[in-house]
């Protein structure tokens, strides 16, 4: 807030010191509000969201996306601020792997569950469209890490719309994707329409920094003997082998979200698994 001195006598003096309180007060406020584009960890809600259709790669995204959120937050508030969903695909949707479901059941049952999208479209649809609303309802925004298509994205803005008319999805609803895959994937009509209804970021695809072929001895070693996450990670490489490949990619747009920036595969051992 930027201020200039003026001189002002007489009768003027009141007014003039009654306006500049009020322009100084109102000009507080408004650099103590807190950004729309900040996560807020009072209010703010998690939807993870995975495809499993046909890249493993979920699987791995899932135990890091775990590991971070309950290392930085705790497994009370994960339970009260995350829902994680599997199936959230679009034109893919034929390849679906069904073996995913042992890991989502590894890394989220703890936590309260996860949804099934594959099996319960209809049904999930309902519950995120009504997770999300009572959020922004209640003052918080929500976060959509879509680590696969926005089709199921698109379903769940499209009864938001309709139930809450007066609720401006492209303030409240923010959706983070780093895919061009995922973006070709998703049909073209989900896709446009979320790009218009939602606050859509598009970031740098995390396979430049989370994705390693032939795998990570280290931080396999760290992973699997963790003593928290060591059974989710172990999960998830029974899922997708390190040894093939050690990828996590789609936990860059967490990374986002939570203001980490890209930390790549050694930085994210040093900080989250040793």
């Amino acid at each position: 807030m930027h201020c200039a001195l003026i001189f002002i006598s007489g009768e003027n003096m009141f007014t003039f010191k009654y306006v500049l309180c009020v322009t100084l007060i109102a000009g507080l406020i408004a650099c103590n509000k807190p950004s729309q584009n900040i996560f807020d960890t009072k209010k703010d809600l998690l939807s993870l969201h995975y495809d499993h259709a046909p890249d493993k790669d979920d699987g791995q995204s899932a135990a890091a996306d775990r590991t971070i959120l309950e290392t930085m937050f705790g497994i009370e508030w994960i339970k009260n601020h995350v829902i994680a969903v599997s199936g959230t695909y679009g034109k893919n949707a034929p390849d679906f792997d069904v073996n995913s479901d042992l890991v989502m059941d590894a890394v989220w049952n703890d936590t309260g569950a996860w949804l099934k999208a594959h099996t319960h479209h209809h049904q999930v649809v309902s519950d995120l469209a009504a997770l999300w609303s009572g959020t922004i309802k209640g003052g918080g925004r929500v976060w959509v890490k879509e680590g696969g298509q926005s089709d199921l994205t698109s379903d769940v803005v499209k009864i938001i719309k309709k139930q809450y008319p007066e609720i401006d999805t492209a303030r409240w609803i923010h959706v983070v994707q780093h895919s061009n895959w995922n973006e070709d994937q998703t049909t073209d009509d989900a896709l446009s329409y979320v790009k218009k209804y939602t606050h859509y970021i598009r970031i740098r695809d995390a396979n430049a920094y989370l994705n390693i072929k032939g795998g990570d001895e280290k931080f396999v070693d760290s992973a699997v003997n963790h003593p928290l996450f060591g059974g989710k990670w172990r999960a998830a490489f029974v899922y997708y082998d390190p040894k093939e490949r050690l990828d996590f990619s789609d936990s860059g747009e967490l990374m986002h979200i939570l203001g980490l920036g890209e930390i790549d595969i050694e930085n994210f051992r040093n900080r989250f698994l040793d």
